[in-house]
């Protein structure tokens, strides 16, 4: 076969399938098209995710501050509590406990009492009478 037959064969080829051809281009156009436009209005950059720790530390309120349970401590400093947490655990301590002075300051939260440090729910911690 010469290159004039094969180019015959492909011309008849592209005749026989024209319709067919036709649809694949302008799917394929559209598709790249849409794609563009993503790439235009799309954020450059993704977002960076926030994780905020210290969710249940805030700073004193005059009146009080809210716990989970609802009820308002009447705190006026941080370390005016009997009871200490972490906030990333699930147990409470006293606040003369060596375990509760292993705590992260940033971390620590404070209670007056057991039954509010409960009421927020935590459990007490079983190494400190």
């Amino acid at each position: 076969m010469d290159y004039k037959s094969r180019l015959k064969n492909l011309i008849e080829w592209g005749r026989e399938y024209q319709n067919t051809i036709f649809a694949v281009l302008i799917l394929v156009l559209i598709f790249f098209i849409g794609l563009g436009i993503g790439l235009l209005i799309g954020p450059n950059k993704p977002t960076p995710i926030i994780i905020d720790k210290n969710v249940k530390i805030s700073l004193p309120a005059q009146v009080g501050l809210p716990t989970q349970s609802g009820l308002f401590t009447q705190q006026s400093d941080f370390n005016s509590g009997s009871f200490v947490a972490s906030i990333n655990g699930k147990n409470y301590y006293p606040k003369d406990c060596p375990s509760a002075k292993r705590i992260k300051e940033e971390n620590m939260i404070w209670f007056n009492s057991a039954q509010e440090a409960e009421a927020d729910g935590y459990a007490p911690a079983k190494n400190c009478p």
